[in-house]
């Protein structure tokens, strides 16, 4: 799910000169698949007519593995289409794994949660470090670093098709398709959705720009890919247990507070320090981030009753809070190509935390977005 977004950061400026496309180009391309996120996720829940939410992820399996393996073919056309049709297939399976944990985990929903993320966020990393690597290995360049993804995509979505085969599966409530729209009159439910937006907002932001950005700051192509790739990798096993904890309490401001700041604190070294210091930022950043999204999740869990009511506030959730997201990415390109340095677009991120932290007041109070 996060591969075909993680490796784009290392080869952008590969790609960019390869194709020959500008800094907002190249921002347009990091943004597309979030942009899916937002605006496709309120039309999965007519996908629920398939019969079952594992049918569901079955067939988005297929088209991530069909639009990874032909993203790669090497035109700006099939990169930019195929990055779109990645993105619907994401879209699509980031609404209903939440509800999936809350039909399947039960008080596990936890433990489940933050393995799901900590496996995105292992494979995520090991895209990011090979993604330079595999692209100076051979004359295909880029394209060449984007295929094993393909290969891995296609083994899951063909392990999942088995499994569709080998397994009772239980139908989902066809009712939670516009049960939604009743959320958006709900304060609660805006406070989680904007956390989540907030947060994904900094990861796609700093997931495609802080490689660059080590790149400028001296560091050369794949020191700055393996930096981001080693630390997001440890981040991600690091946060594993982190909603396990979130479950355990009644009350997640103090949680969601703890990581924000570090989130905060990694940014505001990235701002005014400079050499080798920068991974330490980095890694702040980064782990803050990495354990905020598995919060984000897990209080879509936590904050409702029923598989029902969790696909509705998912839907919701992603909807804005990926619209929200998009900006990121773009945001910080247009920021960088107007005054040719990263300065304002770290100060933007820092700035997008503190309202995170603001969020999460209302998001982690204890309580449910149906009282």
């Amino acid at each position: 799910m996060r591969t075909g977004l993680a490796i784009i950061a290392p080869i952008l400026t590969v790609i960019g000169k390869d194709l020959g496309l500008s800094t907002i180009e190249l921002a347009w391309l990091a943004a597309i698949p979030v942009l899916c996120f937002s605006f496709l996720a309120p039309i999965t829940l007519f996908l629920y007519r398939l019969g079952s939410i594992d049918r569901v992820i079955s067939v988005a399996m297929w088209v991530l593995a069909i639009s990874l393996l032909f993203r790669a073919t090497g035109s700006v056309y099939t990169l930019f289409s195929f990055t779109l049709l990645m993105g619907i297939a994401v879209a699509v399976l980031n609404v209903t794994l939440p509800a999936w944990v809350k039909l399947h985990g039960g008080q596990h929903s936890g433990v489940i949660t933050g393995t799901y993320a900590m496996l995105m966020g292992i494979v995520s990393a090991f895209a990011l470090w090979l993604a330079a690597p595999l692209s100076s290995m051979t004359e295909y360049g880029w394209q060449f670093a984007m295929l094993p993804w393909g290969l891995l995509a296609l083994i899951c979505a063909i392990w999942w098709q088995v499994r569709l085969r080998d397994k009772q599966l239980r139908d989902f409530d066809q009712n939670s398709r516009s049960s939604w729209i009743k959320l958006l009159r709900n304060f609660r439910a805006w406070q989680v959705t904007l956390f989540f937006g907030l947060q994904a907002m900094n990861a796609y932001a700093a997931g495609t720009w802080i490689p660059t950005i080590l790149l400028d700051r001296g560091f050369n192509l794949i020191t700055a890919g393996s930096i981001v790739a080693i630390i997001g990798l440890f981040g991600a096993i690091a946060a594993t247990y982190v909603p396990q904890l979130a479950t355990n309490r009644l009350d997640q401001r103090g949680i969601l507070w703890f990581f924000s700041a570090m989130t905060a604190i990694g940014y505001f070294g990235l701002l005014v320090d400079s050499g080798w210091r920068l991974v330490f930022w980095v890694a702040l950043s980064l782990f803050g981030q990495a354990a905020t999204f598995p919060l984000s999740l897990i209080l879509v869990v936590l904050r409702s009753k029923s598989a029902t009511e969790t696909q509705s506030l998912s839907t919701m959730m992603q909807a804005i809070g990926y619209l929200i997201a998009a900006t990121g990415p773009l945001l910080m390109g247009v920021l960088f190509h107007l005054t040719g340095e990263w300065v304002l677009g770290l100060a933007m991120m820092l700035g997008i935390v503190g309202l995170q932290a603001i969020a999460a007041a209302g998001a982690g109070r204890p309580g449910g977005v149906s009282g």
